[in-house]
This record gives C-alpha cells, sequence and structure tokens, in this order.
C-alpha cells in the first residue's frame, strides 16, 4: 500500500510539475527579450 501511496505522489507531481516546466521553457526566452527592451 504504501508503494501505490508513494508512485501515486510522484505521478501526481510529474503531472503537475510537467507544464510549468513546458511553460517556463517557453515564457523564459520572451522574459528575456522584454527585460532587454524594457
Amino acid at each position: 500500500m504504501k508503494a501505490i501511496t508513494k508512485i501515486a505522489m510522484v505521478l501526481a507531481i510529474a503531472i503537475l510539475y510537467i507544464p510549468l516546466a513546458v511553460i517556463a521553457f517557453f515564457a523564459y526566452p520572451f522574459y528575456l527579450i522584454f527585460k532587454e527592451e524594457g
């Protein structure tokens, strides 16, 4: 039972963090461009 809950937690964290990582990966270059212009 503990192993299943551990796997579930890891999957939940991965599902939450992968979209954030993708958004950050695409947003970071735009942030640098706007920072240089601003």
